[in-house]
């Protein structure tokens, strides 16, 4: 054994035995009747004790009592065989609980209808096997009969204060979430398990047969023979191996509402007894000195009470569970188990269980009725939302390899022209969403002109990803056939505006590149004005007449403007997804902080110009989601 396990049994041992001694003690000096025993709601320990930790609990309320008799002074053949009898009483209960339910044992809870009776008849087997005991000892030392009203009286004593107390002490137990000792399982054992039920049943015959005939004989031949022989049977039982697995099935709720009622019960029948025994003890007064006589007609009214309310208890507790609380336990354990995808609980499983209630017009019918339609609509909605998220994952892979397409047809490769050392040009693009509308593009028309292209295309997503390719290769074809930037857009222009149904439109900037001389010709779109940086010079913004966005309307013409480009000067082209960056307080980064930015650049290369103003854009709108496409581009003119 584990030394952790080893210490807390002993843990347990110790509390059972000091508990038990202090609850036990008082009453040797209080409420003793005869000279061996006394009458005391410590009874109702060594049962609950034994459910609880098993062997331990028993063994350590027997060696309080123990304790207790040695310190009152009882002789050793009255507290060593009052020890035996106390294990016994308290290793009894628990060998009988886990062996009289042989298909589905459960640890020690008062939870069902069907538990609580069977605690009943465990604690009226061992009340009758203990006082059984105590009236064997009283027959040897002349102090009584076996089978007489003495012997009857400590059978009540133990079985009226077991379900009064013990009752309690086995709910708070449960509801405190004390550790229960589970018992060891045989794998095998070698001697057939029906040898040791029928030796209990035999004793029990054998006490009961025996009763009988003394009370009708009036005769007592053969008491002790009698006696030993009963104990050693159920002695013998207690060696019963235990080879059935213990159901740790959990419950979503820590008492349920069963047991809640039994709880109630208990507590009522508690009160009643005590009420009856204050009754009893006061209004008895008959029998006069004889102190065994008088409790023997107090213990008759508190058992007789007792009994009757514990079988109507039993009766109405019975109506309630089959009616009420089984099916809504039941109901709510599978949709728990259901919720959380244990025990492979199904909605078959839950509309099957449900139509046995569903058939009535009770609340409960109702109720069952409800959680089966839920549940049908709940598996319903979870199909569909299947196929959701598998046609959203397609989807999403399409777009991912659109994305890929889309982002191979803009120019990514930097430096653009390593063999060139007259210019340099960089570009980023940041969709906002898998693909998007925004787009770039540069190329040599021929070894002397370079064309700048940058543009928008209103809306976002798939369209406009779609509207931005065939912008961007429409103008590429027209700037390939040596056409003015102008001429460029006035054709594209007319080509974009046939068939375009959803009314998208483009803003775009171009500009051809004079290497060899500079001269940079452009024409504007309705696209935001470039910022130009002219030597040493802070960067301004390029002046430009704006002409109408492309596909807005035929048959447009669009102007040229000219520039001159010197050694150093550069140009900066974006769309309006940097100046219309929002922050978490909804203001724009704006015009002028995107100048001011650019203006904080002039030691820094192309690329970590934009990698700059990417992160200030970045660090403005915190961790607010990207609501435009970013591009950028930007050229230095080195001849």
């Amino acid at each position: 054994m584990h030394k952790s396990a080893i210490k807390t049994h002993l843990g347990r041992l110790i509390f059972s035995s000091i508990i038990t001694f202090l609850l036990t003690l008082p009453f040797h000096y209080f409420f003793q009747i005869i000279a061996v025993s006394e009458l005391r709601p410590a009874s109702a320990l060594p049962p609950a004790l034994g459910l609880i930790f098993g062997p331990w609990g028993a063994l350590g309320a027997a060696i309080g009592n123990l304790a207790a008799d040695i310190s009152i002074g009882y002789p050793p053949e009255i507290f060593l065989i009052s020890f035996l009898a106390q294990f016994l009483y308290g290793y009894l209960p628990y060998k009988l609980w886990y062996t009289l339910d042989k298909k589905n044992p459960t640890l020690p809870r008062l939870n069902s209808v069907h538990n609580l009776i069977k605690f009943i008849i465990i604690i009226f087997i061992s009340s009758l096997v203990m006082a059984g005991l105590l009236g064997l000892l009283m027959e040897n030392l002349e102090i009584s009969s076996l089978v007489s009203f003495t012997t009857l009286l400590f059978a009540f004593n133990n079985f009226d204060f077991s379900l009064m107390l013990g009752t309690l002490i086995i709910v708070g137990a449960n509801l405190y979430g004390l550790s229960f000792y589970q018992p060891e399982i045989s794998k095998k054992a070698k001697i057939n398990p029906l040898i040791f039920d029928f030796l209990l049943i035999l004793a029990l015959i054998m006490g009961g047969v025996y009763a009988i005939y003394i009370i009708y004989s009036g005769t007592t031949n053969g008491e002790l023979l009698v006696g030993i022989t009963f104990y050693l049977l159920v002695m013998a039982y207690c060696f019963k191996p235990l080879n059935c697995k213990i159901d740790e099935k959990t419950s979503p709720v820590r008492i349920s509402l069963t047991e809640k009622l039994i709880v109630m019960f208990i507590v009522i029948g508690a009160l009643v007894t005590l009420l009856t025994a204050i009754n009893s003890y006061y209004s008895i007064t008959e029998i006069g000195s004889n102190l065994a006589e008088f409790w023997e007609a107090v213990y008759l009214n508190i058992t007789l009470i007792i009994t009757i309310f514990y079988i109507s208890a039993i009766a109405c507790l019975w109506y309630i569970e089959k009616q009420i609380t089984q099916p809504i336990e039941s109901i709510s354990y599978l949709l728990s188990n259901y919720i959380r995808r244990q025990n492979k609980i199904d909605s078959q499983d839950i509309t099957r269980y449900c139509k046995v209630y569903a058939r009535t017009d009770t609340e409960v019918g109702i109720l069952a009725h409800s959680f089966q339609q839920m549940v049908q609509d709940l598996e319903d909605y979870i199909e569909n939302l299947k196929e959701a998220t598998a046609q959203k994952e397609r989807i999403n892979a399409e777009l991912n390899v659109a994305q890929k397409i889309q982002a191979d047809m803009l120019p990514r490769k930097f430096p653009a022209f390593p063999e060139r050392n007259e210019f340099e040009v960089y570009a980023a693009n940041i969709p906002a969403r898998e693909v998007g509308g925004d787009f770039y593009d540069f190329f040599l028309v021929d070894d002397n002109h370079l064309a700048l292209v940058i543009g928008d295309v209103s809306g976002k997503g798939v369209p406009a990803a779609l509207f931005m390719v065939i912008a961007k290769t429409l103008i590429k074809n027209q700037a390939q056939l040596d056409k003015t930037p102008s001429e460029v857009f006035n054709i594209v222009n007319n080509q974009l505006n046939e068939g375009n149904e959803e009314s998208m439109f483009v803003t775009a900037w171009m500009g051809i590149l004079e290497i060899s001389t500079g001269k940079l010709t452009y024409v504007n779109a309705g696209h935001n004005p470039p910022l130009i940086k002219k030597g040493e010079n802070d960067y301004k913004w390029l002046k430009s007449k704006p002409g109408f966005v492309l596909a807005g309307m035929e048959d447009i013409l669009y102007q040229e403007q000219e520039l001159i480009l010197k050694t150093g000067d550069r140009i900066y082209l974006y769309t309006d997804g940097i100046t219309e960056a929002i922050n978490p307080q909804d203001e724009l980064f704006g015009d002028s902080n995107l100048q001011y930015i650019m203006n904080n650049t002039y030691n820094l290369s192309l690329s970590e110009t934009l990698s700059f103003v990417k992160g200030k854009i970045d660090s403005f709108v915190e961790d607010r989601e990207q609501f435009d496409d970013i591009t950028m581009m930007i050229l230095e003119y080195k001849k």
